[in-house]
């Protein structure tokens, strides 16, 4: 694969943002992939995604645009989902003049929190009369921050070592993060899992029911593939299941594993048979 494209963006709040453009050489469906990563919205990188996966949508011709945002807790989630909103709205208005692509069609395609914010930059679409996308891909994501698991200690977090509090006020920067690595944000997240307060590092002091989407919302979503572990220890499987009820053109790949980011290793088939199975479902739609 050759390097990506990256450009630079500026969001209306001067937070500096990067994208990164793989583009499709062959078979050109002229439709792009617009990705955005996981991580808790308190950690994560926009070139996350292994380069085999990144390789299969190229191959069947999609271009692929993976998005910065800024993290938590040095931006709450009112700026990052205005900022998601801004570098989104900015492709849709300049796919040709800028990025050099002959149409602004696109899907968006998220990662556990990634996922979370493309469902939220879904509805925000829907209530600006703005161009919905074609698709939309969830791996493992989710809809509402008010559900229990995510505002109570997690046991699966609890079992690793207890993560020291002086320890994350070391994480913590003065000013915004677009780019946090795992090695050196991951621990913030699993503190906030065993202490229950991850929701909090997000959109404390407000009610978390004001950033979760109501059953109903989903009823106007466009079509959504759906991927999820029937034991996933971070996002219970019920969540996508839900969404799979509510979503009118929906279909869920059900993996049957005890993981969160059941792609992340390589090694194991499901990943890739996972991504044939989106690809060839894209297909079917574009």
């Amino acid at each position: 694969m050759n390097e990506p494209e990256v450009y630079s963006f500026v969001t209306e709040e001067n937070t500096k943002l990067k994208a990164n453009l793989h583009r499709a050489h062959t078979t050109r469906k002229n439709v792009t992939i617009i990705y955005l990563h996981g991580g808790g919205m308190l950690y994560g990188v926009r070139d996350d995604l292994p380069e085999v996966y990144i390789n299969k949508f190229l191959h069947a011709g999609y271009d692929f645009l993976a998005l910065d945002y800024p993290l938590a807790p040095e931006s709450k989630l009112d700026q990052i989902l205005s900022s998601v909103f801004d570098i989104l709205t900015f492709y849709i208005k300049n796919a040709d003049s800028t990025f050099t692509l002959k149409d602004n069609q696109y899907v968006l395609f998220g990662r556990s929190a990634g996922a979370y914010l493309a469902f939220m930059l879904c509805n925000a679409l829907i209530n600006n009369n703005i161009l919905l996308p074609t698709a939309l891909i969830s791996l493992y994501g989710y809809t509402k921050l008010n559900e229990i698991e995510f505002n109570t200690p997690s046991k699966h977090y609890n079992k690793l070592a207890k993560v020291p509090e002086d320890s994350i006020k070391k994480i913590i920067a003065d000013g915004p993060v677009t780019y946090g690595p795992m090695d050196s944000r991951l621990a913030l997240y699993i503190k906030a899992r065993q202490d229950g307060t991850w929701i909090n590092y997000l959109c404390s002091p407000e009610d978390p029911a004001k950033y979760s989407l109501t059953n109903e919302t989903l009823r106007s979503f466009p079509p959504t593939i759906l991927a999820a572990s029937t034991l996933d220890p971070d996002v219970p499987f019920r969540m996508s299941k839900s969404l799979l009820k509510f979503i009118p053109d929906s279909h869920l790949i059900t993996i049957y594993k005890e993981v969160h980011d059941f792609d992340r290793d390589l090694n194991d088939e499901s990943g890739r048979l996972t991504y044939d199975e989106i690809i060839e479902w894209l297909d079917d739609r574009i």
